[in-house]
Order: structure tokens, then C-alpha cells, then sequence
């Protein structure tokens, strides 16, 4: 891959009342993109607009907050009838008249950045390069999120780029967190813990204390959605996490498997002969929810379902999210706050109602007024342990590291 990325190409543009940059997270079946405005020492200041293209492959959705941004992104969307040029067509019209900004630069959401990678970077050759050797270790993401770099570099070379990565924030566990019951040589090998979401849990560190009026020393987050995970946060820095290598580790998901003997894999793969990408699709696209299920991998679908199988999927869920609560408290000694963020954590009061009554030993408690209406705060007034929800914002993390790096 080559990139050409010229750093005084945009100094000739005329000046417009808002500079801006934009954020793009490509996936295989979404893409997601906002502008946020920055200020003339590129402190980051409001959200101008969010975006997201559903079911790129079939009929696709355009979800926008901008109600007059909608008939030109749909005509834009229209005309490209091959998925891989969207990310293109989106990035030429973020640069455009109509979008009523100068961009500055875009940044993406790389999925992995193994252990060269602790904060944002610029793109370049050498990068690519190394985060494209790191797609084995997250092939349902790191391959999509690569194109999407490619894409803009191709047709806009004079815009600037950047990376900030799940795996970051992550970087700030002790070593005994990192670690496998391995040898020795393929931890050096960078066979280790890395954790995801990490984006999602900056967010929660950053804003948690103003919701509660000031930050917990010890938190307990929660990203769930269709991935999920758990991360234990003392003084706002990750110090252990559900994920591992993959993100296939850890919690039951939508589709993927969470926590699972590798004897299975082994059985599967040496006693039932099933071949390797068979057994992958298995434990990344036919698990979790919908495996156990046999219904779906939407929660909301399975709690209005009568069927027997839907309840023992949640059952299952709930109990296992609950279990790695526990073990996370022992990583902190105990917690002093619940945060749920992620599509799920955000909008299914009953998940966390479940989630909830398996910890409440441990002291936490919810006000069920406040959880039914999607409250900021669900717990009690002067709950010992609060339980908040926090809406995900990735994106103003990449706006605000992408303005950084600037």
C-alpha cells in the first residue's frame, strides 16, 4: 500500500466559518461517520453532524442528525452501487461545498494496534504495513478498517489522516494482566491481552465524572452491544479486561462465542474434522446469542420471545457478563461504580435489571423508574455504589486525537 498524504495541500484552501474533521469507523456491514468542529489552535468543539450507512451489502439504511444532510447524502449513497466506493464518495462529499465545513483531517478507528500502537498516529506507509499484519488477530474488523484508509488516500491525498485504536487504551494494564499461562517465547512474541472497545471506555473515563459530579476511583464499565466486553478502570486507566488477543474473548456476544475451553476448538478441529475457516465462522458468526438461541443475536428480539431457548440465551448472558463483574472486582478490590454503555448497555433496561440482581451483594442497586426510562443516573439518590449509563461516543475520542495530531 502507498499513501501520499501532503501536509500543506489544505493551506491554500479558502478559509470557511468552520474548520472541521471528520470521523470514519468502516466495518463489514456498516459505516459510520461524523464532522466535529474545531476551533483556529484545533481544540475540539461541538458535533456538526453523525452519520451511519446500515447493511452496506443489501438495502442499505442512512441514519443522519442532520435532517437537511440527508437528501445529498442519499443521493450520494444512491449513486454507488458497489460498496467498497462508498467510503470514497462520502469522504469527496465531506470535502465539498455541501457539507459546509473545511476539513482539516479525518481520523479512523483501527480495531487493533497489538503493542507498537499506545495513542493516535498519522498514516503512513510503514504503519499500514505493520497494522495489516495485526488482521489475523481481528478479521472481522481490522481488513474494513484498513479500506477505509485506503479508500480516502486514493481519492483525496492531500487530506491528512489519522489512526486511534481499540487496543490503546488498554496499554495501561500491569504485565500480569497481559499474560497467558503460555511459554514464554510466544508472550514475547506478542501473544497477549489486549482488550477492545477501548474508544467506548476512554469516552466513560472522560465524562463519567461529570455525571456523578466527580469521577469514582474504581469503575466497573460495561460496552455492551453486539461485541461486548468489561473493563476494570482505576483513576480512569484500564487495569484489566474481559477481551484478550481477539475480540473474540471474554463475554458471550450477539455471534461470537466470549469464553470458551480450547479443548473444544481442538476437538472440533482434530475429532470432528471440521476445517479451520469452518470452525472460525462458527465461533465468530453462529455463537453467543444466536447460537444458544437458535433464534437470534438481538437481545431485544430474545426478551420478547415466549421460547424457551430465547430465555436460556439471555439466562446465559447475563449470568456470564455478572461472573466477569466479579472477576474484574478482584482486580480492583472492589468498585465504587457500574457504568453500561454499547446499543445494549444503553437501551435494554431488562439486560441491565438481570445483570444488576446477580451483583447486588456486592452493593449496587437500581432505581427501576430511572432504568425504565433510560436514566443517566439508574441507581438510587445517594447509592453507595451508582449505576450509570453512558451513551457511547467513540467518535469524539478519534475527532478529538485526530485534532491533536494535527
Amino acid at each position: 500500500m502507498r499513501l501520499c498524504v501532503s501536509r500543506g495541500a489544505l493551506a491554500a484552501r479558502p478559509a470557511m466559518t468552520r474548520r472541521a474533521v471528520a470521523t470514519f469507523n468502516v466495518g463489514s456491514s456498516s459505516l459510520k461517520f461524523s464532522i466535529f468542529e474545531i476551533d483556529a489552535v484545533g481544540e475540539l468543539g461541538e458535533c456538526l453532524f453523525r452519520g451511519a450507512v446500515r447493511n452496506l451489502s443489501g438495502a442499505r439504511r442512512l441514519d443522519v442528525s442532520d435532517p437537511e444532510k440527508v437528501k445529498p447524502l442519499q443521493s450520494v449513497i444512491a449513486s454507488i452501487s458497489d460498496p467498497k466506493h462508498l467510503i470514497t464518495a462520502l469522504a469527496t462529499w465531506l470535502t465539498g461545498p455541501e457539507a459546509g465545513v473545511t476539513l482539516s483531517g479525518i481520523g479512523h478507528r483501527i480495531v487493533h494496534g497489538g503493542t507498537l500502537f499506545e495513542g493516535p498516529v498519522a498514516v503512513s506507509d510503514k504503519t499500514i504495513e505493520r497494522l495489516q499484519a495485526l488482521a489475523v488477530f481481528a478479521p472481522a474488523h481490522q481488513p474494513h478498517n484498513l479500506a477505509g484508509v485506503q479508500a480516502v488516500a486514493n481519492a483525496l491525498p492531500e487530506i491528512r489522516q489519522t489512526l486511534s485504536f481499540d487496543t490503546a487504551f488498554h496499554r495501561t494494564m500491569p504485565h500480569i494482566a497481559e499474560l497467558y499461562a503460555l511459554p514464554r517465547a510466544l508472550s514475547e512474541q506478542g501473544i497477549l491481552r489486549f482488550g477492545f472497545h477501548g474508544l467506548s471506555y476512554a469516552h466513560i473515563a472522560e465524562t463519567l465524572g461529570e455525571v456523578l459530579g466527580a469521577r469514582p476511583n474504581r469503575v466497573l464499565a460495561l460496552h455492551l452491544g453486539s461485541g461486548a466486553s468489561a473493563c476494570a478502570m482505576i483513576d480512569g486507566k484500564s487495569i484489566a479486561t474481559s477481551m484478550g488477543l481477539t475480540a473474540l474473548d471474554g463475554l458471550p456476544m450477539a455471534t461470537r462465542c466470549g469464553d470458551l475451553d480450547p479443548g473444544v476448538v481442538l476437538h472440533l478441529i482434530k475429532d470432528r474434522a471440521m476445517p479451520v475457516e469452518e470452525v472460525s465462522d462458527l465461533l465468530y458468526t453462529k455463537s453467543g446469542l444466536l447460537g444458544v438461541s437458535g433464534i437470534s443475536g438481538d437481545t431485544k428480539t430474545l426478551l420478547e420471545s415466549p421460547a424457551q431457548e430465547a430465555k436460556e440465551a439471555i439466562d446465559l448472558y447475563c449470568y456470564r457478563i455478572a461472573s466477569q463483574c466479579g472477576s474484574l472486582a478482584v482486580d480492583m478490590k472492589g468498585f465504587d461504580a457500574i457504568v453500561f454503555s454499547g446499543g445494549v448497555g444503553e437501551n435494554a433496561p431488562a439486560i441491565r435489571s438481570r445483570i444488576i440482581q446477580h451483583l447486588d451483594w456486592l452493593g449496587p442497586t437500581l432505581d427501576d423508574a430511572a432504568n425504565e426510562a433510560n436514566a443517566e443516573v439508574l441507581s438510587p439518590k445517594g447509592a453507595s455504589v451508582p449505576v450509570v449509563r453512558v451513551v457511547a461516543d467513540e467518535e469524539r475520542i478519534i475527532a478529538r486525537e485526530c485534532a491533536s495530531l494535527l
